[in-house]
């Protein structure tokens, strides 16, 4: 890392007043301020460990991560790049494989430097670095990496383009991951970048840096495909690449053609770093990496790298680094082919580990966790595809004898400590035997030809009964609501306002208010659509509280925004961006005929509930006596669609407010929506019915996590 500390320190001399990098909050640092932090850092970590010893960096992405692990780089001691939080499962592994007398960096310690008196710590040579690889055989493993294999993988990079001076990097990526280390904090420095860590993705904040001239931008493949779809305005941007899982060409050709940007595929390994750059015609080597296809003809076979950036070894369990290459060469466990042209392609995987949103899983360390469960004999983990551009991760459990099947929401709260939060299932399914050899090992081959599980917990309650015709597939229903709320979203307070007679805000803030929420506190509005809900609790609240209103639907966020909402996120209820714990009031407001499954939309909705926090639901009930309900269904279909085009003045309103009709015709009835709020974890659940059409669906996140 010698190269990428001195360009550091000349950065800091030649441009001190420029910003180096922009952290999730917003807050920059210059080159001269970070190198204050830096010393002071350095100063910290000399007074509590020696020279060459191990530190460990676990920080948020951003600037706290560049102090840490260029303060430890300077000092002569070896940083070792670990998730933040760090899961239980490998926080166990530390004290033995890391040493006991490790330094455990946090925000906090890099924030009590920065009150430090400026001092020089004292510089050092580096030595290197560890990072964590999800392995080849299923453990993962502490990689060490030379300083000079650091060195070569941010030279090659910038020599490769992919970082440039003056580049503003746009990064959504986790900086302890080794994409993110390369990407978002090695070669933007030797480059002399200015890196702008974004946080956790989101099309929103994707868009808003593009638009502010973003000109570099490291994505996923399901990211990219995001972008894409959404076409936001790119002024600047000169590059984008993608890593972490195969990128299907649909996404390619889709990026390219919404960009008119050549998007570069990368391919690599936290034990090699970058292998082979992708630029449409095939993966072609980089500098100092030579590529063998073992076990096959010569065209394909697994892929053996054989590379001068590659590790040093692998970290045993008393703490020794170890070699891991057989002749020289290291082997990744993916299969490849090569084309006659010499260029290169992943067509498929040997190994266990598997990719989530560019993100590894390790099944053999899910496994384990599942297992510890007091109910749980054995377990197994495997990828489902959601698309074509993203897997989700499943499991099927093998139950002890005797015991009481354990609840969905139980297993992901028994998991959330022990593993990071993208490798939870969203599938745990109960199976009566899980085949093994005599020797009691999983017989995964067998496993893996067997069906998938659903994307859904065990129990599935869906909203609908049954959808309208060419609208039963899932992709094909949220292209069409997206598309149809886009284009309604002007209109659509004005329409459905004159509809329900203006009574909607008096009806919410009523039920609101009911429901707690009062000055100061906190509110997530889940298909927050133009964001009125959200509107009413940023009333309720006050300016010492908080609400975010989050949807699919971009054209209705941008109405939120006007509206005078201060926090939109652009998201779904199965799938919530949001820390567990975060929100004392969860509301979702006519929305659940636009979900697939309630449970997992009430589940995801209790983990961001703080404990006791209530959930609020809105939605219209179809009468159940027979000549109201037959008068209902014939306005709502006819007389209701037509006062709403007269209201928004927009034709496009009546076929939106048709769909809605079909919905409700077809909608759950109510017990069932109470017994997945029950299903799900909330405690006194109620249902209120006024004028015989409105529901308020009401339950409590229990005082403590729920029981598995």
């Amino acid at each position: 890392m010698k190269l990428v500390l001195d360009a550091f320190a000349r950065h800091c001399a030649e441009r001190p007043d420029d910003a180096a990098i922009v952290d999730p909050d917003r807050s920059a640092l210059t080159w001269s301020e970070l190198a204050v932090r830096v010393a002071a850092m350095r100063a910290l970590i000399a007074t509590r460990t020696a020279p060459g010893a191990r530190v460990c960096v676990s920080v948020p992405s951003g600037s706290a991560f560049w102090i840490a692990v260029l303060a430890a780089a300077s000092s002569g001691r070896m940083p070792c790049l670990l998730p933040d939080p760090i899961p239980g499962m490998i926080a166990d592994r530390i004290p033995g494989e890391l040493g006991a007398d490790a330094l455990l960096v946090n925000a906090a310690m890099v924030a009590d430097s920065a009150r430090m008196p400026p001092r020089q710590g004292s510089a050092a040579e580096p030595i290197g670095a560890i990072l964590l690889s999800s392995g080849t055989t299923g453990h993962s493993r502490f990689v060490v990496r030379s300083v000079e294999a650091i060195d070569l993988i941010a030279r090659t990079l910038v020599d490769e383009g992919l970082s440039a001076p003056g580049d503003i990097v746009a990064s959504f990526l986790p900086m302890a991951h080794a994409y993110g280390f390369e990407h978002a904090f090695l070669a933007p420095i030797l480059a002399g970048a200015r890196v702008h860590a974004l946080g956790a993705f989101s099309l929103e904040k994707a868009t808003n840096a593009l638009a502010a001239g973003a000109t570099a931008m490291p994505l996923v493949p399901i990211t990219a495909k995001a972008l894409a779809e959404a076409r936001p305005s790119a002024p600047r941007l000169r590059c984008a690449v993608t890593a972490g899982t195969v990128l299907p060409k649909a996404v390619r050709t889709e990026f390219e053609r919404a960009f008119g940007l050549q998007l570069v595929d990368l391919y690599g390994a936290s034990e090699l770093g970058t292998i082979w750059l992708d630029r449409g015609d095939g993966g072609r080597p980089v500098r100092g990496v030579e590529i063998t296809l073992v076990g096959g003809d010569g065209s394909s076979g697994e892929i053996a790298v054989r590379s001068v950036c590659m590790l040093t070894g692998v970290i045993d369990a008393n703490g020794l680094c170890q070699p891991a290459t057989e002749d020289g060469c290291f082997r990744t466990g993916d299969l490849g082919a090569r084309a006659p042209d010499d260029s290169l392609r992943v067509t498929g995987r040997i190994k266990l580990v598997f990719d989530v949103g560019g993100l590894k899983v390790n099944p053999i360390e899910i496994e384990q966790a599942l297992e510890l469960h007091p109910s749980i004999h054995r377990a197994l983990v495997k990828p489902v595809s959601a698309d074509s551009a993203l897997q989700r991760v499943a499991a099927e459990i093998e139950l002890r004898e005797g015991v009481p099947e354990p609840t969905f929401i139980g297993l992901r709260a028994h998991l959330a400590p022990l593993v990071p939060s993208h490798a939870i299932p969203r599938s745990i399914v109960v199976v009566a035997h899980l085949p093994t050899t005599a020797s009691g090992k999983l017989l995964r081959e067998t496993l893996a030809n067997a069906p998938a599980a659903t994307d859904a917990p065990a129990v599935v309650i869906a909203p609908v009964m049954h959808r309208p015709k060419g609208l039963e597939q899932r992709g094909e229903r949220e292209k069409y609501t997206k598309t149809l709320f886009d284009v309604t979203a002007h209109g659509y307070d004005n329409s459905s306002g004159a509809a329900f007679m203006r009574s909607g805000r008096w009806y919410r803030r009523r039920m609101l208010v009911m429901a707690g929420l009062k000055t100061g506190g906190t509110h997530l509005d889940v298909g927050s659509g133009t964001g009125l809900c959200a509107a009413l609790a940023q009333e309720i609240v006050g300016p010492t509280g908080r609400v975010v209103a989050i949807d699919p639907s971009t054209g209705m966020l941008e109405i939120a925004r006007r509206r005078g909402v201060r926090e939109t996120v652009e998201g779904r209820a199965e799938s919530l961006p949001f820390p567990d714990a975060s929100f004392d009031v969860v509301s979702m407001s006519y929305m659940l005929r636009h979900i697939d499954d309630l449970m997992l939309a009430f589940g995801e909705a209790r983990r961001v509930l703080r404990p006791c926090g209530r959930i609020v639901i809105f939605e219209v009930t179809r009468p159940t006596r027979i000549g109201v309900r037959e008068a209902f269904d014939l306005s709502m279909y006819w007389v209701v669609p037509a006062i709403g085009v007269v209201a928004s003045g927009r034709s496009s309103t009546f076929q939106m407010m048709q769909y809605w009709a079909d919905t409700i015709k077809a909608a759950a009835r109510p017990e069932r929506i109470v017994e997945a709020l029950e299903r799900s974890g909330f405690v006194g659940t109620r249902h209120l019915l006024e004028l015989g059409v409105f529901s308020c669906y009401r339950g409590s996140a229990p005082f403590a996590a729920p029981a598995p």
